[in-house]
């Protein structure tokens, strides 16, 4: 019962912290990303379900050339959309439902640590697993935002933890449970392929040279990857609505460089992640003899450390694709932590390893939070500017936003439009204002006007000013002679 009131205290404190701000605008940070998945769950209710049309607010071309003018947004499978769209359909439209769709499966996640590291070491370990997931300052924002993590990060520890209970007990049950999380996540996201690395050793330790007579596994196999190819076959009948993202692989041969280990293991790992004092645990947890778990553990951090190299310039120009590596690094945190506390041998004095692990602990988090509190600041005037295009255009309006190709000013001024312009990267031309202009946009807003600019001298001649402050500024697309 105590190690329940225990988990149950952590999820309670998880939860709390992961309210901090729950109701900001959406204009954080990586808000360009999450206005998107936002979008498509607005969009919904906008214009009703429809599983295979995801649509975002934006016009502008997912590839040069190639006109998006149904707005498709073929990245993952809609799953999270749909559920926050499901939310709003009951209790209306606001982020703040959105991110606690997100914080919900971050609990769940939590959960499945607390299972996997009391399976494998101990309950003790598995609390200091959840509880590590629970309060890394990193982990808490990336717990709330609007994006399909938090969901994928759950349904993969999941997958792990029902695959290790179906080979322990060829449960019918359990097996069914490893099928389901499987399939839902390697639709999901591409570093859940990955964990087929550890999925194999666990296999593998179980049949040995079997494996290849047993029928289960190739119907898992079947019944896993089946969704995933047929997802990428329909999104490649359909590539309007895709992304750019070969530039993802190794952009400026970034992979391997000194820049490239700087960013993910100095900037990333060691300083945002792990406020820098909380690698001595997670050395420590990695440095100890393996036991139930043998070196499963292992295989889990080559595959995600895998996933880095291979997406070197995904992983390197943003810091949610980091996300995978917590789960990971929350059990050897709870390894290193248990045996620091309850499981030290003679050369550890009682009292110093208990006041260093409280450093540590302490210390870890205050310098990551002192990296990531900035991510819950809002870019200045884009809310500002989104409501008052909100409150003041007709519904059906079509808009240009000024502050290049972020989306997030669109999707804050609740109508759809084109950002980064139609024909060109950027907005502030002459040339993308007229071409906009005959595409329907009737009016420009941007947070970022330059009024001494070429740009700025001709919007001011050509066209009036509905609004300006110091923040933002609206501009009626008809001419002023007009």
């Amino acid at each position: 019962m105590k190690k329940y009131l225990a988990l149950i205290s952590v999820l309670i404190l998880a939860l709390f912290l992961r309210l901090y701000k729950i109701d900001l605008p959406l204009a954080d940070h990586h808000s360009w990303r999450q206005a998107d998945t936002a979008a498509v769950a607005r969009n919904f209710i906008k214009e009703g379900w429809n599983f295979f049309q995801p649509k975002i607010d934006n016009f502008t071309p997912l590839h040069p050339g190639q006109p998006n003018d149904q707005r498709l947004f073929l990245v993952e499978p809609p799953i999270y959309n749909s559920l926050v769209a499901g939310i709003y359909k009951l209790l209306g439209v606001s982020e703040k439902w959105a991110r606690l769709v997100s914080v919900i499966f971050s609990l769940g996640s939590m959960v499945f640590l607390y299972l996997l590291g009391a399976y494998f070491f101990n309950d003790k370990t598995g609390l200091f697993a959840a509880l590590f997931f629970a309060i890394l300052p990193y982990n808490i924002f990336y717990s709330r935002v609007i994006l399909p993590e938090p969901m994928i990060i759950f349904l993969c520890l999941g997958m792990l933890f029902f695959a290790i209970k179906w080979l322990e007990s060829d449960s019918a049950l359990y097996y069914l449970l490893f099928i389901i999380f499987s399939a839902v996540s390697f639709t999901q996201k591409v570093f859940p392929l990955f964990l087929n690395l550890p999925l194999f050793y666990l296999i593998w330790r179980k049949f040995s040279w079997r494996l290849i007579k047993q029928r289960k596994l190739y119907l898992w196999a079947i019944l896993a990857f089946g969704p995933f190819l047929i997802w990428r076959w329909y999104t490649g009948q359909r590539p309007e609505g895709v992304p750019a993202n070969l530039w993802l692989f190794n952009e400026n041969n970034i992979r391997f460089k000194g820049a490239f280990f700087n960013w993910i293991f100095a900037e990333r790992i060691a300083k945002l992640i792990l406020g820098f004092w909380g690698l001595p645990l997670l050395v420590l947890g990695m440095a100890l003899k393996p036991k139930k778990e043998d070196y499963f553990l292992y295989f889990w951090s080559l595959s995600m450390l895998i996933f880095i190299f291979v997406f070197a310039a995904g992983n390197v120009t943003h810091d949610y694709y980091q996300i995978p590596l917590i789960p990971i690094f929350c059990l050897f945190l709870a390894k290193g932590a248990n045996f620091l506390l309850f499981e030290r041998d003679k050369n550890f004095d009682k009292i110093l390893s208990g006041i260093l692990f409280i450093v540590c602990f302490l210390l870890m988090f205050a310098f990551s939070w002192y990296q990531v509190r900035d991510f819950y600041n809002i870019q200045s005037g884009v809310d500002l500017a989104g409501h008052w295009i909100d409150e003041n255009t007709a519904k059906d309006s079509l808009i240009l936003t000024g502050d290049s190709n972020d989306a997030t000013l669109l999707y804050n001024s609740n109508r759809w439009g084109w950002s980064g312009g139609y024909a060109s990267n950027y907005p502030n031309e002459p040339g993308t204002i007229e071409q906009v202009k005959l595409l329907g946009a009737t009016y420009y807003v941007a947070t970022k006007f330059n009024y001494g600019s070429d740009f700025g001298k001709y919007m001011l001649k050509n066209y009036p000013v509905l609004k300006q402050t110091n923040q933002f500024i609206v501009f009626s697309l008809k001419d002023k002679n007009q």
